[in-house]
């Protein structure tokens, strides 16, 4: 029933009630500890068509996890970009660093490298389509292995995913049956193709969420000075230009369409805020000028990441990430 009662709505600005997953009570497995990350967890995965797979993904569980798996925590999905692995996600986001995270479980997917140029999610141009490798039932089998074995609180599951690992945080927001699971969802840099570039629709025409009068909170974050995602699109191949993609989703939440501007983090970003079911910043895009392609941090991440992005920032995204996606939960 509790994926019934997940596709009704949101509530923001409230301690929300908690829903414990199955893996509520049972007992911890020896080789998770709290405060730690656990690499290399397999499980058997459908995701390659026509066969079992296994599939990899780094756990990490965060210092106030209960021992005894009886007290729900969130749960993230974070997703690397291509041709960088999980324990690089894990690196740059610092969703796992004690000093931003100390209760939110979080779970680094690993992209399979089975085609040039290498690691990487569906919905890329270079990807293969969905019916050799399909990365949404990956997730999905994640889901449900994770709230299975930890106590999870379903009603607090969020993504978040930096360039190609941004697609596959748009394929979860396009997908009717996977999007009802999140209470809200960001990307970071994020590449969104148009179909005329892609051997199949995926972000427009594919793209059907179906959200049934249901809101599904949406932070995106992207550099003004991005070279390898243009924040107009204007590459080869082209992307969908950064204001498009958003104004989409607005549309979806069914937001007003006045949007309120702050300019914050001492005028290096611009925030727009859309006021949608009531809540100002239900849809948020955060304009980062100066900026090229990755990841927000104030401490340098080393290469390709610094050439990339032009450099550390001011500020860092992920405690800002975690406390917009703490506003949120389902119900």
């Amino acid at each position: 029933m509790a994926p019934l009662t997940l596709a009704l709505g949101v509530l923001a600005g409230l301690t929300p009630l908690v829903l414990a997953s199955p893996g509520c009570g049972s007992s911890l497995p020896v080789k998770f500890k709290p405060g730690t990350s656990t690499t290399n967890v397999t499980i058997s995965s459908k995701s390659v068509i026509g066969k079992i797979t296994e599939r990899e993904y780094i756990l990490h569980l965060p210092a106030n996890y209960d021992p005894s798996n009886n007290k729900p925590a969130p749960l993230i999905f974070a997703f690397h970009g291509q041709l960088q692995p999980a324990r690089n996600m894990e690196k740059i986001s610092q969703l796992s660093d004690p000093n931003f995270n100390k209760d939110s479980i979080v779970v680094y997917p690993a992209g399979m490298d089975v085609q040039a140029p290498g690691v990487q999610w569906l919905g890329d141009v270079a990807a293969p389509n969905s019916s050799v490798i399909d990365d949404r039932i990956f997730v999905d089998e994640i889901r449900k292995n994770l709230t299975g074995t930890f106590c999870v609180d379903e009603r607090r599951l969020y993504a978040t995913g930096v360039s190609n690992g941004g697609s596959m945080v748009a394929l979860l927001m396009c997908d009717a049956t996977l999007n009802k699971h999140f209470a809200a969802v960001s990307t970071v840099g994020g590449a969104f193709y148009p179909d005329a570039v892609m051997t199949e629709p995926l972000y427009q025409a594919g793209c059907k969420p179906d959200l049934q009068g249901r809101a599904l909170p949406y932070l995106n974050l992207h550099g003004l000075s991005d070279k390898i995602v243009p924040y107009n699109g204007n590459n080869t191949p082209p992307f969908i230009p950064v204001r498009e993609w958003v104004d989409t989703w607005v549309a979806r939440d069914n937001c007003e369409s006045n949007y309120e501007t702050e300019v914050a983090e001492n005028g290096t970003v611009t925030d727009l805020k859309w006021k949608c079911h009531g809540h100002k910043d239900l849809v948020l895009h955060r304009e980062i000028k100066g900026y090229g392609h990755g990841w927000p941090s104030r401490v340098e991440q080393g290469e390709p990441f610094d050439s990339m992005s032009g450099g550390s920032t001011k500020w860092d995204a992920a405690p800002y990430i975690l406390n917009w996606f703490s506003k949120w939960a389902t119900y």
